[in-house]
């Protein structure tokens, strides 16, 4: 081809390709902001994206290696606990709300239940040392049972070594045997 054809052609191609590139080339949050005439939105801090509780004062990377995100002062209440929806999501979930009010409740429901223990109040008696159950006050699972009341009576050989050694220790009046006794005592659950 021709030398002096190929130049027009090329100039002519490199312009529409530019004009094109600007058009549908995305712009920068700062450039859309400037070409609508409003001021840049404030910036208030950066968070990790999978972790929120992690904050930062200045644009980088979060402790897993991601980008940080900027939260925009626009985009965060001023009220502290209040939780936002947006309303596309509570109509896509369906969400109904209705002034509440006195009155008659139907239809009636019939359905399965199950009772259970109340949890919180579930006591659990663990044993420092080891042995065996001599005699036992309660004798079903669920029984009643009154602070003070005795559950159980424990004979374990590691507590009786550790009574008669502080009685030892009492007897020979070493007062560092004696603490050293009393201390074994008390780290084993005896008063």
């Amino acid at each position: 081809m021709n030398r002096k054809i190929m130049v027009p052609i090329l100039v002519v191609a490199a312009l529409v390709a530019g004009i094109g590139i600007g058009r549908f080339w995305p712009a920068s949050p700062q450039a859309v902001s400037t070409q609508n005439g409003k001021s840049e939105r404030e910036i208030l801090y950066w968070v990790a994206p999978m972790d929120p509780n992690f904050r930062s004062d200045k644009p980088g990377k979060s402790p897993m290696g991601m980008d940080l995100v900027p939260v925009y002062a626009d985009e965060v209440d001023k009220q502290p606990g209040v939780v936002k929806v947006d309303p596309a999501v509570v109509e896509n979930l369906g969400v109904r709300t209705a002034v509440a009010g006195r009155g008659p409740l139907s239809p009636r429901i019939e359905t399965v239940g199950y009772v259970g223990y109340d949890e919180e109040s579930l006591q659990h008696a663990h044993m420092r040392v080891d042995g065996w159950i001599e005699k036992l006050s309660v004798t079903a699972t669920g029984d009643p049972v009154k602070k003070g009341e005795a559950l159980f009576e424990l004979y374990s050989p590691t507590l009786v070594n550790a009574q008669e050694e502080f009685l030892v220790a009492l007897r020979s009046g070493n007062k560092a045997l004696d603490k050293a006794s009393r201390e074994r005592l008390d780290a084993l659950g005896m008063t």
